[in-house]
């Protein structure tokens, strides 16, 4: 008989910028909890998308998605886990996960769609390479309009505007998975509470929810600023070659020093932008409110 216990019995499935990297450390750090070796495993992502990895894809087989959860012999987590927000666009993780033996659970994050949409922008442009460095917001949201750029093949970033009408998406997953095996909460809640948000979330997984009255929080792939952009497309091209693990993290550490700093925050012309882009979201924002039950009053258009 196939051993399946080590499948993810919890899934963060979306949303890409909204406090996701955060939440699985805060999880995965629970005793009772183990996190995949990489936070983003990518493997119910859809082939052809810029995240696909076929040697370790779903299509090749659960086996090939072991080597993520190396669990020590005789442990028995109560919560396995791994967090990939983009599953929440993907036919294949939609039609993939809520089969899966071991019924996961999936929590969505969803942030306002134009900060959503904003933050998507400086961390594909910033932090990676997937967007121009020269290019403007008010450029971008235009190329994304015309669809008049391929992002090097980033998905995210071709069809951000799309993507940021989280209804539309979340509607087939509650058909799949059933109410109760999927919760969706807010950033507004992550940011002004995230100890509650987290202890609810252990309290939905049969976690001990007290681990979190004395944890300190640490954030996790918070977007930076480059010093110089020479440097950051090396460290880009560079860093996908070596394995990750603590030499890994010691040398991101490093070059975090030398070469990053807090971004300045939208410029008043991007400001416009984004108070412009909230008004073209509230029809699926109150659908979005409607359909799962959220206080979204602070999303409102300006």
């Amino acid at each position: 008989m196939t051993d399946i216990s080590w499948l993810p019995n919890f899934i963060i499935a979306g949303a890409p910028k909204a406090g996701t990297s955060s939440m699985h450390a805060w999880i995965a750090d629970h005793p009772d909890a183990f996190g995949s070796r990489e936070k983003e495993t990518y493997f119910f992502v859809d082939p052809g998308t810029h995240m696909y990895r076929p040697e370790a894809h779903v299509s090749r087989g659960l086996e090939a998605y072991r080597g993520q959860f190396p669990l020590c012999d005789g442990a028995q987590p109560k919560v396995i886990l791994e967090s990939t927000p983009a599953y929440l666009y993907y036919r294949t993780a939609l039609a993939e996960i809520p089969d899966l033996s071991s019924r996961p659970r999936c929590l969505f994050i969803l942030r306002e769609p134009a900060a959503q949409i904003y933050s998507l922008y400086t961390y594909f442009r910033d932090n990676w390479s997937w967007i121009p460095g020269e290019m403007g917001f008010a450029e971008f949201l235009a190329a994304v309009r015309a669809e008049s750029h391929d992002f090097n093949g980033n998905e995210l970033a071709r069809n951000a505007l799309a993507y940021a009408r989280y209804v539309d998406y979340l509607l087939p997953w509650r058909e799949r998975l059933g109410a109760d095996r999927m919760m969706v909460a807010t950033f507004d809640t992550f940011i002004a509470d995230e100890r509650a948000l987290t202890r609810r979330v252990a309290e939905w997984l049969g976690l001990d929810p007290t681990f979190y009255d004395t944890y300190t929080f640490p954030r996790e792939n918070e977007t930076y600023a480059p010093r110089n952009r020479t440097l950051q497309k090396a460290n880009v091209a560079i860093r996908g070659l070596l394995p990750r693990g603590a030499f890994y993290e010691n040398l991101r550490g490093v070059y975090r020093k030398l070469n990053t700093r807090k971004p300045d925050g939208p410029a008043e012309e991007e400001r416009a932008l984004i108070s412009g882009l909230r008004g073209e979201f509230m029809e699926s924002n109150a659908r979005l409110a409607e359909e799962f039950a959220l206080d979204l009053s602070r999303w409102g258009g300006e």
